[in-house]
């Protein structure tokens, strides 16, 4: 009898555990989807303008001091878009 019991008590705890993650409240997210999305945006893009001086530079659109002042702002540009990143909050 007391076997039961204690094997009762145990499943009940057991199925506790298991259920417990289903009705707990999401927690706030460390970062804001928002900004997240934004950055990833704007640095695919800048990383595509890049890619694509890259081959205008190839195909002798451009001359290679034009290219090399370009792809610098560029990606000076990618570097502090990704440097400022996704904001923790709190």
């Amino acid at each position: 009898m007391s076997s039961l019991i204690l094997c009762s008590v145990l499943a009940l705890v057991l199925a506790a555990f298991v259920i417990r993650p289903f009705w707990r409240v999401a927690d706030k997210p460390y970062f804001s989807s928002d900004r997240s999305a934004h950055v990833f945006d704007e640095s695919l893009a800048l990383l595509e303008s890049i890619q694509e001086l890259e081959q205008d530079y190839k195909m002798g659109k451009i001359s290679e001091g034009e290219y090399q002042s370009l792809a610098n702002d560029f990606k000076r540009e990618y570097l502090e878009v990704k440097h400022a990143g996704p904001r923790v909050s709190f």
